[in-house]
């Protein structure tokens, strides 16, 4: 190798050096993807849709928290950068935004004074939002700067307000926030998760986020089940919400885990989902009807340009539906699934519920219980798409940008 040859294969080392430290885009192509929807009479039907996966290019882990679409045109993504390495573990939020509907992603940028995992991203309008991580963080710069931030207050009772889901923003005609409307939980002293029951709360802001008024804990999110003889109190800790266009309010609540499941190997990927509706802005609530009894949570609620709602949830133990007898089967798919109702919340297509990602797991012991997989975000597109994430945490941030299309199943879940 002459003198030449040699300064130029220094300068290409130094220059794919220079671009392996820099920060990378986030991967933003879309692939051809098959979502498989119930067909109403047990069987199943293909349809199209599109899939792509971000992976932050220094992290184990990219995990999603939260998808909004902003009036300047852009969608933003939320996650939380995790990375294990001889310090220990670290978690940071990062950001990322698209011009073209999700088709392609800026870099993930850093939100700088966060240490835990970012909850709730909410648009407030006007190129303000906010996220929880523990603190209140505020942009008005459409994301890109977050130079404000305050403490979440505590409940009417000085207990903590956890949060994870989806609010709900009430707008003005300038698109800017009114109301936000928020669930959130606790667990009473001495209580522990997941065998204590939670007890799951709804409140209102006015000021977009800082002070909160209207505190309810309804008391038809407590239940009790009876199992050996022993009646065990469940109650519901996070929860999605939604405004639905009759102007009732529609929770999507994370229901503790059954007692049946405390005997034998569990965690909390055991609990489930049921639906509680308010007819009078948040006063009172329904009875929860129970879509899924355990192993599917997480969920997200959005509102479709024609008033259907779309509840997206994690699959974190693929346990059959709307029964409760023992030995229910469960298969190895862990993945994101999602649920239509045309009717105001009041019914859910069960037997037409979308598969919209999935992939097979089973932990390394050999327990069927648990997968690698967690958290989602969604977003209604102006055209009638749901763009909807989940955390693969082997993979990253998986989206599937779908249509949904389902004629009224006319089925009620059971408990």
């Amino acid at each position: 190798m002459n003198h030449n040859q040699a300064s130029l294969a220094i300068s290409f080392c130094c220059l794919l050096m220079l671009c392996l430290c820099l920060p990378q885009a986030a991967p933003g192509e879309w692939q051809d993807h098959q979502i498989r929807q119930g067909d109403g009479h047990g069987g199943w039907v293909d349809r199209p849709a599109q899939r792509q996966v971000l992976k932050h290019p220094d992290a184990n882990h990219t995990i999603p928290f939260g998808l909004a679409s902003m009036d300047n045109g852009e969608l933003v993504i939320l996650c939380s950068r995790e990375k294990t390495d001889a310090k220990g573990r670290s978690v940071q939020a990062v950001i990322a935004f698209s011009k073209d509907g999700g088709a392609t992603w800026s870099d993930f940028m850093s939100v700088p004074g966060t240490t835990d995992r970012p909850m709730l991203l909410t648009d407030l309008g006007q190129g303000r939002l906010s996220f929880l991580a523990p603190r209140r963080f505020f942009s008005s710069d459409y994301g890109r700067t977050w130079p404000e931030a305050v403490d979440h207050p505590l409940t009417k009772g000085g207990t903590s307000f956890g949060v994870e889901g989806n609010a709900w923003v009430d707008r003005d005609e300038q698109g800017r926030a009114k109301a936000i409307l928020e669930v959130g939980w606790h667990y009473a002293p001495g209580k522990v998760h997941p065998k204590d029951d939670a007890t799951g709360q709804f409140r209102r802001s006015l000021d977009g986020g800082k002070t909160w008024i209207d505190e309810v804990t309804p008391p038809q999110w407590k239940y009790s089940v009876e199992h050996q003889g022993k009646k065990w109190p469940r109650g519901v800790s996070e929860g999605a919400i939604a405004r639905a266009a009759n102007g009732d309010l529609v929770a999507a609540l994370r229901t503790d885990m059954p007692p049946k499941y405390f005997d034998g190997p569990h965690d909390d990927s055991l609990e489930g989902t049921a639906i509680s509706i308010s007819k009078d802005d948040g006063k009172t609530w329904t009875e929860m009807q129970f879509l899924f009894e355990a192993g599917r949570h997480h969920a997200n609620l959005q509102r479709l340009p024609n008033g259907d709602l779309v509840c997206t949830l994690v699959v974190r133990d693929d346990i059959q539906t709307g029964k409760r007898a023992e030995g229910q089967l469960t298969s190895r798919r862990r993945g994101c699934d999602a649920l239509v109702s045309r009717d105001h919340g009041e019914t859910w297509n069960l037997d037409r519920r979308y598969e919209l990602d999935g992939f097979d797991y089973l932990r390394e012991d050999g327990y069927w219980v648990d997968g690698k997989v967690g958290h989602v975000g969604a977003v209604a597109l102006p055209d009638g798409q749901m763009l909807c994430t989940y955390g693969d945490y082997q993979r990253g941030a998986a989206l599937v940008k779908w249509k949904p299309d389902v004629a009224p199943a006319g089925l009620k879940s059971q408990r």
